[in-house]
Parts: structure tokens; C-alpha cells; sequence
């Protein structure tokens, strides 16, 4: 598929599903085929998503160009938590070059994020964290808060933000579940967060489909770029 998309594609994204099998002669039988990678290009965003962690699943339809319903699954540190909602988000583009790796940039993220969240119902701001991540686009960052939801619970909502790899903008993933200990927090953003930003990609490094003739190629236009 072309990288340079029209018009006519920015309100679209697709799903590209790559399976791969694994045969073993013994006998007459063969070993059964094994499913491969999931890859979701999302070409309007200029970005893809390489699988998805354990105990999430994609959320469709959603109004979001991708949300992942997930569940924090039971390991020897943490007990199993309830679902959580996921989304991908842009941020808009700014003029200024944007730093995350910087001690600096802690004060300026509060300064941007405070009302962002004392914005929602019932929002409450509860801080940056102080750890730096690093994934495919460089630098990351997260702040929580809470608020309530339209039902009138309180759920606890982490911003995990990285600088898109090709334009000057925030990639956020906005992660929404039911309030927990601290514990609880750490092990949504290690075994979903982390691996959520450890498995993107900009559009020009998504992997290959394997079988590209189930998608329709599209008009290009040499015009515009993502």
C-alpha cells in the first residue's frame, strides 16, 4: 500500500491481520496453524500498532481510531483488576519543538496537563509521575488524575504521551479504569501502557500484511504526506 494517502482516506483506518502456520510432518497430520501478529494501521494518525498486551482486546465500533478494552490479568505480584477502557488520541500540533527527556519538561507538562483533567466532571489532577519511558518515537511521560464517569463513578485516568515520529504533536494513550492501590496503577502502565508504546510504529515502519491482495489499493496523492 502507498504511504502517500488522499483525501479521501483521512477519516479512515483499516486492520491488517498477518498469519503465519507452522506444519510438522508426522504421519498424515500436521501441527495446527498459528496465528500471527496482529497489525492495526491506523494511516490517518501516520502511526500502526504492532499486537496487543494480554488481557486486552479491541473495542469496535468506538468513536476513537483505536480503544482497547482491558482487563489486568492475575500474576505473582498484582491480583487481577477490572476493565479498563484505552484510547489513542492526537494532541494538537504546535510550532515549538516538543522535549519529554527533560527534567524541564516535568514543570511545563503539570503546567498543560493540570486542566485537562480539572476540566472533566468531578476532575481531580493527582500529578506527572517522575519515571521517563523510552519507546520507538523516544521519550515518554505520564500523569494521572480522576473523575467521574456519566454514570457517577470515579474512575482514575493515566495520560501516557510520547512526540509523534513524524510531525510535531503528542501521541497520547489515555488509559480509563476503576480507581486502585498504588500497585494497581504500576502494573496498568507496565503490562499495558509500556507494551502498548513498545509495540508502535510510524506508518512507514508497520510490517507487511501477509497477504496485501485483501486491501484495496488506494488513490494516491503525491500532495500530501503523513
Amino acid at each position: 500500500m502507498s504511504r502517500h494517502s488522499g483525501n479521501r482516506l483521512r477519516t479512515a483506518f483499516f486492520v491488517l491481520v498477518g498469519t503465519g502456520a507452522s506444519i510438522a510432518h508426522m504421519g498424515c497430520q500436521a501441527a495446527p496453524e498459528e496465528a500471527g501478529p496482529t497489525l492495526i494501521a491506523l494511516e490517518v494518525q501516520g502511526l500502526g500498532l504492532v499486537d496487543l498486551p494480554d488481557g486486552c482486546t479491541r473495542v469496535e465500533p468506538s468513536s476513537h481510531a483505536l480503544e482497547l478494552a482491558c482487563e489486568l490479568l492475575e500474576t505473582t505480584e498484582t491480583p487481577a483488576g477490572p476493565v479498563g477502557s484505552v484510547y489513542l488520541e492526537l494532541g494538537e500540533p504546535t510550532e515549538g519543538h516538543i522535549e519529554l527527556a527533560d527534567v524541564s519538561a516535568i514543570d511545563v507538562i503539570r503546567e498543560e496537563q493540570r486542566p485537562l483533567f480539572e476540566a472533566l466532571p468531578g476532575g481531580e489532577f493527582l500529578g506527572v509521575g517522575g519515571a521517563l519511558f523510552y519507546g520507538p518515537f523516544g521519550a515518554a511521560r505520564y500523569a494521572r488524575g480522576r473523575f467521574q464517569a456519566e454514570d457517577g463513578t470515579t474512575l482514575q485516568r493515566i495520560r501516557l504521551f510520547m512526540v509523534h515520529p513524524m510531525e510535531n504533536r503528542l501521541v497520547n494513550l489515555v488509559y480509563d479504569h476503576p480507581p486502585g492501590d498504588n500497585t494497581d496503577t504500576a502494573a496498568r502502565v507496565n503490562n499495558h501502557l509500556l507494551v502498548l508504546l513498545e509495540h508502535l510504529r510510524s506508518w512507514e515502519d508497520m510490517p507487511a500484511g501477509e497477504d496485501d491482495s485483501t486491501t484495496d489499493e488506494p488513490a494516491t496523492d503525491e500532495s500530501t504526506t503523513y
